[in-house]
């Protein structure tokens, strides 16, 4: 492992203690608080001895950094799923809280009818009245740049189309997982069987091990519906689910690349906007606006199925041929705003994403408590937590 990994490593070993666990951690050095997060530490130097004596051990930036529900990557042999090791199975608790998984039915939407199912209608989407990648500043827009960590930042107020306040948000930046927005949006749109079940294959699973990719758990030959792909994109970004919907689709994830540029230009995105794949793993030519990223999530809302799933918090698959008790969603981002300051705001629906380029970046939608519908872009901030206190800031400056 390189000493740039290494230094990710080091970094998580940081969030891990300071960053997700930081509402438990006490001022005294002494109670059970304390003796948890010294569990925490020795768990964490396992994991860093671990990363220096297997060199061949393959992390997803996002899911070391609990942005997405699984920990890790855990090689099983025939897969990457979550495998037994204790040490893994601990840093996957960590990243849910406590040890704690989705429960309930097979969907918990951000807004839901009582019934574990979606409710699409619990909350309206606004119209699209502009094109958001192509809005310009006003007099009223307010500058960001004292506001929040990020560093690229854009804030909509859907209903009449303009930019609140933004931060650097016409300059180009790595999308990283949001990425998969676009993903989600295409394959909603090109695939009318949902209940279709496409195969997990060897050379999805190897390019996950290769990459250090997010992913859903698979392994080679299961066998999942379209749905549950669906899900699995956003949830825990899961690049397994969007190497199988993308062959289905263009029969590989460059020529369904070249799809997703092709509906970027039918967007009306600026022509800094340019996908290099599907999942979002940095490429010096894969880039965007915090801008752009509006345009393609407002898009993406007015899509029932995609809308159905980025509002979704908690999501379990159907039963699989190799995962008999299906595998739980989470998606942590809704999770975690809840816990903090956003001024009263409802945020519906979210996708993160992480490269060490452009660091943790959000894209969200809710609704402010003085009514107004809301669209917040977000990259650059510093850490997990920040990234999503940088969020609450905003949906709080604006949403009041």
């Amino acid at each position: 492992m390189d000493k740039g990994n290494q230094q990710d490593i080091a970094r998580f070993a940081h969030d891990t203690r300071y960053e997700l666990n930081e509402s438990t951690l006490p001022e005294k050095r002494t109670g059970k608080s304390f003796l948890k997060r010294k569990r925490i530490g020795r768990s964490v130097s396992i994991l860093l001895s671990l990363s220096l004596l297997l060199p061949f051990a393959s992390f997803s930036e996002e899911r070391v950094y609990g942005i997405s529900d699984y920990g890790p990557v855990s090689v099983n042999g025939n897969g990457v799923g979550r495998g037994n090791d204790p040490t893994y199975r601990y840093i996957e608790d960590i990243l849910y809280g406590n040890g704690k998984t989705a429960t309930g039915g097979n969907v918990s939407p951000a807004a839901n009818n009582g019934n574990g199912n979606t409710s699409p209608s619990a909350t309206q989407t606004p119209t699209l009245l502009r094109n958001l990648a192509q809005l310009s500043n006003t007099s009223a827009t307010k500058n960001l740049s004292t506001e929040i960590d990020a560093a690229y930042a854009v804030v909509f107020d859907l209903d009449n189309g303009s930019i609140l306040g933004e931060k650097n948000a016409s300059q180009v930046m790595n999308p990283a997982s949001m990425t998969k927005v676009m993903t989600l949006l295409l394959c909603a749109e090109k695939l009318s069987d949902k209940n279709k079940k496409l195969t997990i294959t060897q050379d999805i699973v190897s390019y996950i091990q290769q990459r250090g990719a997010s992913n859903c758990g698979f392994v080679v030959g299961e066998e999942v519906p379209v749905k549950d792909l669906l899900y699995g994109v956003i949830l825990p970004s899961g690049a397994d689910a969007v190497l199988a919907l993308c062959k289905e689709i263009a029969g590989s994830e460059a020529a369904f690349a070249d799809l997703m540029n092709k509906r970027a230009k039918e967007m009306g995105l600026s022509n800094q906007c340019h996908f290099q794949n599907a999942t979002g793993l940095y490429h010096s030519t894969h880039h965007m606006t915090v801008k752009d990223m509006g345009q393609i999530m407002a898009v993406a809302m007015q899509n029932p199925t995609a809308r159905e799933v980025l509002m979704t918090e908690n999501y379990q698959i159907a039963p699989t041929n190799k995962h008999p008790q299906g595998l739980k969603f989470t998606n942590l981002f809704l999770q975690r705003i809840k816990t903090l300051d956003s001024g009263g705001a409802n945020v519906q629906m979210a996708k993160t994403g992480y490269v060490s380029q452009s660091k943790f970046c959000v894209v969200s939608s809710g609704k402010g408590k003085n009514g107004k519908n809301l669209l917040v872009v977000t990259g650059g901030s510093s850490a997990t937590w920040q990234a999503v206190r940088d969020q609450a800031a905003l949906y709080k400056l604006f949403g009041l």
